[in-house]
């Protein structure tokens, strides 16, 4: 019987949800070929992941593992080439940030360390900061592309931090949702000000200003804690309702 194929997609729900809906959003708002390569490069980047950690934890390089790194390391180079062959090669400002912690964050995720929560916040911040490079390889104005990574980065962050919360209170853990409201009432704050500051239309802020509200009134209405993969699916929605808001918020700017 032969062992089964390895893995080669990370099986983390959530770091899906961190990389695609600001990336998603950004091509909605302002597709182009560059901005399709720079998602390349992120995807790549994303992915190859899973054999580099195969090959930290195991202690040695598989010549499977080895043929998927070339493969994703050649995607990768090849959708950065396509995103630096447009006009508007300023987008990388907005990736400067990218490289020192990234590799952080890769570091941490070998170590098996992508659960605490500066981790978590810096796999929202990057996809968030491409998303924003995204828009710019594409044409759009610098108001856009940073509307977009900064509403992308709330809508991910405040959810994470009341499902965290949750999740420690189903574990027993003595932990209150101080914290998610602080979380949320601070997004909600900086949505407002975004509105205002550049006449969004209300969707997203009234969203944001929705999920502040939920954080008070669930956690009494419901009859204990649901399962983890349960809350987990539920804030992957709450999610993407709010990327969607967000881009519906941003269309004319």
């Amino acid at each position: 019987m032969q062992p089964p194929r390895p893995r080669l997609l990370p099986s983390e729900h959530g770091s899906w949800a961190f990389l695609l809906l600001p990336t998603i959003s950004a091509l909605a708002l302002r597709s182009s070929l560059p901005g399709v390569g720079l998602f390349m490069a992120g995807l790549a980047g994303f992915l190859v992941r899973v054999p580099l950690r195969r090959a930290v934890r195991g202690g040695k390089l598989s010549a499977f593992d080895r043929t998927w790194i070339v493969i994703y390391g050649l995607g990768g180079a090849v959708g950065l080439g396509l995103a630096l062959r447009g006009t508007q090669v300023d987008f990388l400002l907005a990736l400067l940030p990218v490289a020192p912690f990234g590799a952080w964050l890769l570091w941490v995720d070998l170590k098996g360390g992508a659960r605490s929560l500066a981790a978590e916040w810096t796999s929202i911040a990057l996809p968030a900061l491409l998303g924003t490079a995204i828009i710019r390889a594409g044409g759009g104005p610098w108001a856009l592309a940073g509307a977009l990574g900064v509403g992308s980065f709330l809508s991910l962050a405040a959810p994470v931090a009341y499902l965290r919360a949750r999740l420690a209170l189903r574990r027993g853990g003595r932990t209150s949702l101080g914290a998610a409201l602080l979380v949320h009432g601070v997004a909600g704050l900086i949505a407002l000000a975004m509105q205002l500051a550049l006449d969004l239309r209300w969707l997203w802020p009234l969203w944001m200003g929705m999920l502040l509200l939920r954080v008070v009134v669930e956690p009494k209405l419901e009859l204990g804690v649901p399962d983890a993969k349960a809350l987990g699916l539920r804030e992957s929605l709450v999610c993407t309702i709010s990327a969607f808001a967000l881009v519906l918020s941003l269309k004319g700017l």
